[in-house]
């Protein structure tokens, strides 16, 4: 997977997708593997805004039942069942665990009955998924085995426990690469750090997308039969750079999400806490729950939403957002006493809401949208899409890529991304801890080429080299040679999770800089640039190098 921008400029694409979120990477997938001439851009690198914040939860929807939403709950499982499927090495099933209180909403008797309505909505949850992928069927524990598995646990009204399964992504970074990568391998033509400025239009039809190449400072343009807009909380900052009458009327409610990593909770099972704060349930007096999932050695815990109505650039995640979000978590689980210098990353994303309601929460939007600006605004050639979930992006994308043949007038292709393994799946890649298997077979043996590479090195950066697990040096040669990894964050960040699990130290950054600096040509000013930006993040992570 190199990067060519050259070859964008060079002919007429069926769909040009604007945006490698987890969205667009689903949408270039499905349309690529269909046939399709498809061409993916994004402004920064592949899933480097909204997906990459992830409580990492592929789950079938047991929420929704608050929200009587049947038909959601269904595409939920469904999409469950692809993704543990086919990316059995990224998905896992995971055991969740939370307490039941009273005789209400919250209590054993509602969740059992809960829990069996979800099973028979998804009798087929199983259906040709591997044995070891296989969701089990929940039950409600009694008190004792409660307090057993969530120690210290308030047990005024404690009346026992619901355990269900659900499903995990190891890395979510990863699974997405994946899906582009996929579309690369059925013809799709694939570049990141392409910044669009403006639509190519003529009248009301949309011609494609006039560009900046983001790394050499080159405009170019890119044509499309059909654009797609994936953008993300910047679809309607896009909008607004067309003449488009409708595109920007209202002001977009975003939901201000986050999760962090913290030191290990618990260590193979998630961990369902009650907020003091309400959710947004239409049914019962429920609190938000928080879960606490293991990864790895590491917890995820999340998700805080509050209300977000600024520009989606000038987002930004704070110390005091962390301190705000540890307390309320605290407050539900007071064992866990966690204090700042417990969070070693911290993910931050914008997501749609359905609006807000009082007491500074957001009610969640619960689906996905499909926007043909053809039918909105008269405007040919233009779909939006605004995502919700990871877990139902393939649905999604499917449904947009159906929209694109008509649009196309092509005759209708059946969808078969979702009867291909992912790429990873496809290589006999197996993974039992989060970072385990995230190179090919062949990337896995640049190990032992490592040492070559480190002679090219500066000698601060050799005398760094054996300080670090020659798996991650692979693991970033490899980024940069093969997965379109250009700048340092690139692979700190996201081709790799040391990072995420508070293991980055500045001989990781001394490193990997410096092999940067070797195989792309970067001047040591361009070097000095990336290394201080990097260390920007870190900080921004709530880390400190």
């Amino acid at each position: 997977m190199l990067r060519n921008v050259q070859r964008l400029g060079d002919t007429v694409y069926d769909l040009l997708i604007v945006g490698s979120g987890i969205y667009g990477a689903c949408v270039a997938r499905d349309a690529a593997l269909r046939g399709l001439h498809v061409a993916l851009v994004d402004r920064a690198d592949f899933g480097s805004a909204t997906s990459h914040n992830s409580l990492k939860l592929i789950h079938g929807g047991l929420r929704y039942l608050q929200h009587l939403d049947f038909p959601r709950i269904r595409q939920s499982l469904c999409e469950r069942r692809f993704w543990l499927s086919m990316a059995p090495h990224l998905v896992r099933p995971l055991r969740f665990v939370i307490p039941t209180y009273g005789r209400g909403s919250r209590g054993p008797e509602a969740l059992w009955l809960g829990m069996r309505l979800h099973e028979a909505i998804g009798f087929d949850r199983n259906k040709a998924v591997p044995p070891k992928q296989r969701i089990p069927a929940g039950r409600i524990i009694a008190s004792a085995e409660c307090l057993q598995m969530i120690p210290h646990l308030e047990s005024k009204k404690l009346r026992g426990g619901a355990i269900w399964y659900d499903g995990q992504m190891l890395n979510a970074d990863r699974l997405l690469l994946e899906c582009v990568m996929d579309s690369v391998e059925a013809g799709a033509d694939v570049t990141n750090y392409v910044r669009v400025e403006n639509f190519l239009q003529s009248g009301a039809q949309i011609l494609g997308v006039q560009a900046m190449d983001v790394i050499h400072n080159r405009s170019l343009e890119i044509r499309a039969k059909i654009t797609i807009n994936a953008c993300g909380p910047w679809v309607s900052a896009l909008l607004g750079r067309g003449n488009r009458t409708n595109a920007a009327k209202g002001s977009a409610v975003f939901s201000k999400g986050m999760n962090i990593v913290t030191r290990q909770l618990f260590s193979d099972y998630a961990v369902g806490v009650y907020s003091n704060e309400k959710s947004d349930a239409v049914i019962g007096q429920t609190k938000r729950l928080f879960f606490m999932t293991p990864w790895g050695d590491r917890t995820v815990i999340g998700t805080s939403h509050t209300p977000y109505h600024g520009r989606a650039d000038e987002c930004q995640f704070t110390e005091d957002d962390i301190v705000a979000f540890l307390e309320e978590v605290n407050a539900a689980y007071p064992a866990a006493q966690l204090r700042l210098q417990d969070v070693l990353y911290c993910y931050g994303g914008l997501t749609p809401a359905g609006g807000e309601r009082n007491g500074g929460e957001v009610a969640r939007a619960r689906s996905g949208e499909i926007i043909d600006h053809q039918r909105l605004e008269n405007i040919e050639n233009l779909i939006s899409i605004v995502g919700v979930k990871y877990t139902t992006a393939r649905y999604v994308a499917e449904k947009t890529v159906d929209l694109a043949f008509r649009k196309l007038r092509k005759a209708p292709v059946p969808c078969t991304a979702k009867q291909i393994p992912v790429w990873g799946a496809r290589q006999g890649s197996v993974v039992s801890t989060p970072m385990e298997g995230t190179a090919s077979s062949k990337n896995m043996s640049l190990s032992k080429e490592s040492p070559s590479v480190d002679m090219r090195m500066s000698s601060d950066a050799r005398g760094t080299a054996s300080e670090l697990d020659p798996q991650f040096r692979a693991r970033c040669v490899d980024a940069v040679r093969n997965e379109m990894a250009v700048r340092l964050v690139d692979v700190i960040y996201r081709r790799t999770d040391d990072a995420a699990r508070g293991n980055l130290r500045n001989a990781h950054l001394v490193w990997c800089a410096d092999m940067m600096s070797k195989e792309l040509g970067w001047t040591d000013d361009r070097k000095r640039q990336e290394l201080e930006y990097a260390r920007m993040q870190q900080t921004v992570g709530a880390l400190k190098l």
